[in-house]
């Protein structure tokens, strides 16, 4: 007797949680959140985080005067609403990270799964430790992981006609921008989804621009202020350190004029000693570039992304065989944590086997997600019907392409905030996979 109720525990707990979803998905997510913590307590920073916090600092102070340019303010606004308290920023990060799950579940419903499908695949996503870790650290991934699944919620709802909130779309998209302004090329893709498929493409395109107006605005607006502070309109200064970080493996095979810069970069490439992975050697190399050159940051920046350019052109076969291995590495899953930094002794190593096997199987995933992009686009244009699988794939393929163009190194982190949606595409071919085959039956 005693034994068929404890089996009948967790029956009641999945009718439950059936009947509750959002609660079930809050309660998960807060358990799994409140457990990392009281292991770890720890706030992970890594040399980007301190770019943030001096913009951080001068957005507090309001003072921009002189900027150089690093970093765009959507992060630092976040870290200044917290007055740079690491703290008060991962109770906010872990907040977010809640919601999203929440959202998730909404996206996957409007999407068109079930509600127990839905649910399932949320519950299993709040288990995924390495997004935990995000949200412990002073980096943007958590916000901009956020940031995208709301875009994407409100574009199928409005996709589906449950929703015509433009305006709260296009100023998700602006603060994704003002987070990281590669992210611009997402409003104007999803401003051409929401043409297509529509037989009254002059109303839609009225209410649709704004998609794309204000992320361009804001994407402007700061490449202003940074022409302003450093005589460059750019959205960010790092720009010519990026494009340059992809000529690592052919540096010195450059022009003339740049042969100095080519060879201060080779030499500390082919430095043994260093123990720091190849993508990172510019960053070596800058303090002496910086002697050599004489320039500013930002001078540098554009010195270097001269160079990159002239360099690339001498090396195309090599650009493009590079270009492919930051690509490659997009598609890869990410920890970012300090494994010795465990308040409680021994569950590093527990959470560090328990991270494996969903890094394992999420990889497994992206490489399926992969292999069905082509079968999404030829579907899609078979169909004349642009589904959200479809619009998943076609962003993220676009993602993994631009950020493997411009640079090399850290190339998994550009494809973070996009693994949520990549599991809800591959779930949704799935299901019309499944669908497909039973007519056939």
């Amino acid at each position: 007797m005693i034994k068929n109720k404890l089996l009948g525990i967790p029956y009641k707990i999945w009718i439950w949680a059936e009947n509750n979803p959002l609660k079930a998905i809050l309660i998960a997510g807060i358990f799994v959140r409140l457990l990392v913590v009281f292991l770890y307590r720890h706030v992970t920073l890594y040399p980007d985080s301190e770019d943030y916090i001096v913009l951080a600092e001068r957005i507090l102070s309001l003072n921009l005067s002189g900027y150089e340019g690093q970093r765009s303010p959507g992060y630092p606004l976040l870290l200044a609403i917290g007055n740079i308290s690491h703290i008060v920023t991962c109770s906010m990060q872990l907040i977010a990270g809640t919601v999203n799950l929440l959202l998730f579940y909404r996206l996957s419903l409007s999407s068109g799964l079930s509600n127990k499908v839905s649910l399932i695949t949320t519950l299993l996503l709040c288990c995924y430790i390495p997004a935990i870790f995000f949200e412990v650290a002073i980096l943007t991934e958590t916000i901009t992981l956020l940031s995208i699944t709301l875009i994407f919620y409100l574009f199928v709802r409005i996709r589906i006609g449950q929703s015509k909130q433009y305006i709260l779309l296009s100023l998700t998209c602006g603060f994704l921008v003002l987070i990281k302004p590669f992210y611009v090329f997402l409003p104007l893709l999803l401003f051409l989804f929401s043409l297509s498929g529509n037989t009254s493409i002059k109303t839609v395109f009225f209410k649709s621009i704004y998609i794309a107006i204000v992320p361009v605005i804001f994407f402007l607006g700061w490449s202003y202020v940074n022409k302003v502070n450093t005589g460059h309109f750019t959205s960010t200064t790092f720009y010519g350190f990026n494009l340059a970080q992809n000529c690592v493996s052919f540096a010195e095979n450059t022009t003339p004029e740049y042969a100095e810069i080519g060879n201060i970069y080779a030499k500390y490439r082919d430095n043994s000693v260093s123990d720091k992975e190849a993508a990172m050697t510019i960053w070596e190399a800058y303090p002496e570039l910086e002697a050599k050159t004489g320039l500013s940051f930002p001078g540098l920046s554009e010195k270097l992304y001269d160079y990159s350019i002239a360099t690339i052109r001498m090396n195309p076969a090599a650009y493009i065989k590079q270009a492919f291995v930051s690509w490659r590495d997009f598609w890869k899953t990410s920890l970012y944590w300090e494994y010795d930094s465990f308040a409680i002794s021994g569950a590093n190593d527990i959470v560090l086997y328990i991270c494996y096997a969903e890094r394992v199987l999420l990889q497994l995933i992206k490489i399926l997600f992969v292999l069905l992009i082509p079968y999404n686009i030829i579907s899609a244009i078979r169909k004349r019907r642009v589904e959200p699988q479809v619009v998943i794939s076609i962003i993220v393929f676009t993602a993994s392409v631009l950020q493997a163009m411009i640079t090399y190194g850290t190339n998994s982190r550009f494809s973070f905030p996009f693994e949520m949606l990549v599991v809800l595409a591959v779930i949704l071919n799935l299901r019309n996979i499944r669908i497909k085959n039973k007519r056939f039956i």
